[in-house]
C-alpha cells in the first residue's frame, strides 16, 4: 500500500516579516502534482497545517482549496490529518463530520486515538491510528476498563473519573512522555493483526510529536527542557510511524519518519533536504523515500566582508533567493541592507560579526556568560544572564531556585 505523508505545513507563515503564502501555495500546488502522479491510498498530514492557532484568512483558504482539489482530483483518496502544537484543535475540528463523508477526517480529539481510519485499496488494507499533538490534561490517567459507551458506539473516556494516583492531584496527565505512554497503552492493544482475513493489513500511527532521538532545527518551537520527548521504542508495534513537529526528514527507529517541513522555515535549514515521504507498505516491511520538492524561493546564507557582497553583480544567481548575509567586517557598517538589496532583491536578514563579536558587559562577565559563537543555553542560563543584565550579578540561590520551580511546572505544561 501507498501513503504519502507530509507535515508541518505551517500555513500562514512569516519569515522575518515576509510574508511567505505565495511560496506555500507553490508548495501545495507541488504536492497536488505527486498525489496525481503516486496515486497513494492515503495522504497523511502529521500536524502544524497552520502556524498559529488563529490562522489568518490566506491560510485557510490555502487549506480549504488543496484539500477541495484533491479529493476531487482522486475520490477514492483518504486524507487524515492531525492538529499540532500550532494549530487549535478546536477550530480545525468545524466540519470534520461533513468532510470525513468526502474521505478528509481531520481528528483533533485525542481521546478517539482508539478509532482508527481505515484505508482500502488494490486488496490491501491499513489501520491509521491518528494521534493529535498531547496538551496537558488531554487524556486522563489509566481508566479504558472503566470507560463507557457513547451515543455513536464509541469509547467515552470523560465519561469515567480517574482513579486516584493517575496523574497528578487532578488525577490529569500533564507531561508528554506519561500522556504518549498512556496514548500507546490504549492503542497499541487494538492493532489490527495480519493474518487476520485474506487481506494484508497494516497499521500506521499518524502523531505530532518530539520523538527521542529526533534531531531539531532553529525553527521549531522551543520548549524548555526535555520534558516534550517521548520514547519511541512503541514505534516497533507499527508498520509505520508518520512523525510530525520536528522539521527535518529523519527516521526514529526502524519505522518512524519525519516528513519534516516540505519548506525550509529558517536560514539554519537551507542546506537540510525537503519535501514529502512517499511510503511503500508491503508484508516484507516499508519502503520510505523523500520526494524533494523546489521551492519558490531557495534559502541562502552568504558571508563576506561588506565590499564584496555589496560589490555591483556579486552572487548573480541568488538573485530570486531569499538571503541572510553575514558580514564579516571588524568594523560595524551602517545602514548596509539597502546596498545588499541590489544583488539579493529577497534579503531577509543581515547580521554583522562586530556585534556578535563585541566583548561581554559587566552583567554578562558576572553571570558567566558572554555573546558570540557558542552552543545553545539552557532557560536557566538565559535567566541568569538577563537577571545579570538587568541587577548587574547573578540570581541568588532562593532566586535561582524558585526560578527553576516555575520552569519545571513549565515542563509539565509541555505547551
Amino acid at each position: 500500500m501507498r501513503i504519502l505523508h507530509a507535515a508541518d505545513l505551517h500555513l500562514g507563515k512569516t519569515l522575518h516579516e515576509r510574508d511567505l503564502s505565495p511560496d506555500q501555495e507553490a508548495m501545495l500546488e507541488s504536492l497536488l502534482g505527486l498525489l496525481a502522479e503516486h496515486r497513494p491510498a492515503a495522504l497523511l498530514l502529521a500536524g502544524d497545517l497552520y502556524d498559529r492557532s488563529i490562522p489568518p484568512p490566506e491560510a485557510v483558504r490555502l487549506l480549504d482549496s488543496f484539500l477541495s482539489r484533491a479529493v476531487g482530483a482522486d475520490p477514492g483518496l483518504v486524507i487524515v490529518a492531525i492538529p499540532g502544537n500550532h494549530d487549535s484543535a478546536a477550530r480545525l475540528s468545524f466540519g470534520n463530520q461533513i468532510m470525513s463523508r468526502a474521505g478528509v477526517h481531520i481528528r483533533t480529539d485525542c481521546r478517539l486515538c482508539v478509532d482508527p481510519v481505515i484505508v482500502e485499496r488494490g486488496g490491501e488494507r491499513a489501520a491509521i491510528w491518528p494521534l493529535p499533538f498531547l496538551g496537558a490534561g488531554s487524556l486522563a490517567g489509566p481508566r479504558e476498563e472503566s470507560a463507557s459507551t457513547g451515543p455513536q458506539g464509541e469509547l467515552d473516556f470523560a465519561a469515567a473519573e480517574p482513579p486516584p494516583g493517575s496523574g497528578g492531584d487532578s488525577g490529569f496527565l500533564r507531561g508528554q512522555a506519561e500522556l504518549f505512554a498512556e496514548a500507546m497503552r490504549r492503542i497499541v492493544p487494538r492493532l489490527h493483526r495480519s493474518g487476520e482475513g485474506s487481506r494484508p493489513a497494516y497499521n500506521v500511527l499518524l502523531a505530532h510529536c518530539f520523538a527521542a532521538g529526533g534531531a531539531s532545527s532553529e525553527s521549531e518551537r522551543a520548549f524548555v527542557g526535555l520534558a516534550e520527548q517521548v520514547d519511541a521504542a512503541p514505534f516497533a508495534a507499527f508498520d509505520y510511524v508518520a512523525l510530525g513537529h520536528l522539521h527535518r526528514f529523519q527516521s526514529v527507529g526502524a519505522t518512524g519518519r519525519y516528513a519534516g517541513s516540505p519548506l525550509a522555515y529558517g536560514f539554519s535549514e537551507a542546506a537540510d533536504a525537503k519535501g514529502f515521504v512517499l511510503a511503500e507498505l508491503s508484508p516484507g516491511g516499508i519502503e520510505a523515500r523523500l520526494l524533494p520538492l523546489v521551492p519558490l524561493h531557495a534559502m541562502r546564507r552568504v558571508e563576506g566582508p561588506f565590499s564584496v557582497l555589496a560589490a555591483p553583480g556579486a552572487y548573480p544567481g541568488y538573485r530570486d533567493d531569499y538571503v541572510e548575509a553575514r558580514l564579516t567586517d571588524v568594523e560595524a557598517v551602517l545602514n548596509p541592507a539597502d546596498p545588499l538589496r541590489a544583488n539579493f532583491p529577497n534579503l531577509l536578514s543581515v547580521r554583522q560579526a562586530a556585534f556578535e563579536l563585541s566583548a561581554p558587559s559587566d552583567g554578562e562577565a558576572a553571570a558567566g556568560l558572554a555573546f558570540g559563537d557558542r552552543g545553545p543555553r539552557s532557560v536557566i542560563e538565559d535567566f541568569a544572564l538577563f537577571h545579570a543584565e538587568m541587577r548587574g550579578a547573578p540570581p541568588d540561590e532562593e532566586t535561582a531556585l524558585l526560578f527553576a520551580t516555575l520552569a519545571r511546572e513549565a515542563e509539565l505544561e509541555a505547551l
